[in-house]
């Protein structure tokens, strides 16, 4: 605006040039700018934000989409429907699920701590896993299954160390949130629905949610050294964008009022719960006091 000759600018107007000029050496694109600034709460219009949020999921979306259709198809065809079409998929996503190195890495590691697992060779300890992956997929565990129940407690192994379990500990509440959501098929296009239905007002309350949710999982990560989540880059703005959309349809599958972080932490605590049934050890006080990270 000028008063007189001088042009003067507004503060938000100088908060966001600011924040753009920060933000611009790391981007290499207007969309990745988009989304850096947009996660570091600089107050940009929204339009260009939620084209670079759709650019940023939909792609991955697809891509996933078709990495599980792969896996349906590599089952044996004389296999494929024995158990039901969810057991298929389960199937599938578990699949999906071993290429996250580091969770079956510390899942094997936990398992191989089992007495009667000690010398097992590497592709019966990856069977397991990959047994605990595809019921951690399905509709619900099956907790009458004592075979499946006892991989499972070892493969947490929530009575050891937590720094030696964290990423499947967080791999496995993820799965398990979905178990304890009602879950729905959603297609491409009802997730596009979904996401252009949320108001310019809720975009940002969205925003908070999912720095709230990365924040919870690095000071769990961290050990309690680090307490926010540095959405300091390109690749972390893309991944934030992702859970933004995401949760805009995931969340119709909780209670009103849910948010990621707290999802998270529940499916843990359940987890937990049920890991600990019939079995003498600490409760869930001081379940959640031993694994709380240090502060």
């Amino acid at each position: 605006m000028k008063i007189g000759s001088i042009k003067v600018h507004t503060p938000q107007t100088v908060v966001l040039v600011a924040g753009l000029l920060a933000c611009a050496p790391l981007c290499r694109t207007n969309d990745d700018l988009a989304l850096l600034a947009f996660f570091n709460e600089v107050p940009l219009p929204l339009a260009p934000v939620r084209a670079a949020l759709l650019k940023a999921y939909f792609p991955e979306y697809s891509k996933a989409r078709e990495r599980k259709g792969e896996a349906l198809q590599k089952i044996p065809a004389e296999h494929r429907g024995q158990e039901g079409r969810w057991y298929d998929c389960a199937e599938a996503a578990a699949f999906v699920d071993m290429e996250n190195r580091t969770a079956v890495q510390q899942m094997r590691d936990n398992l191989r701590r089992r007495h009667d697992l000690a010398t097992a060779s590497r592709a019966e300890l990856d069977q397991r896993v990959c047994g605990v992956l595809i019921w951690l997929n399905a509709p619900a565990l099956p907790t009458d299954d004592s075979v499946f129940m006892a991989d499972l407690r070892a493969a947490m192994a929530f009575a050891d160390p937590p720094e030696q379990s964290r990423a499947a500990w967080l791999l496995a509440a993820h799965c398990h949130s979905e178990q304890l959501a009602e879950r729905t098929e959603t297609s491409g296009m009802e997730r596009l629905e979904a996401f252009l239905a949320v108001s310019d007002e809720e975009l940002q309350f969205l925003r908070e949610q999912v720095r709230e949710s990365l924040d919870a999982m690095w000071h769990m990560a961290s050990e309690g050294r680090c307490r926010r989540f540095d959405v300091g880059s390109v690749s972390t703005a893309r991944m934030a964008g992702r859970m933004l959309v995401e949760w805009t349809t995931a969340r119709r599958a909780h209670p009103p009022g849910s948010r990621p972080a707290q999802v998270l932490v529940d499916s843990l605590r359940s987890l937990w719960s049920l890991c600990s049934t019939d079995s003498v050890g600490e409760g869930r006080a001081a379940f959640q006091r031993r694994v709380e990270p240090r502060r």
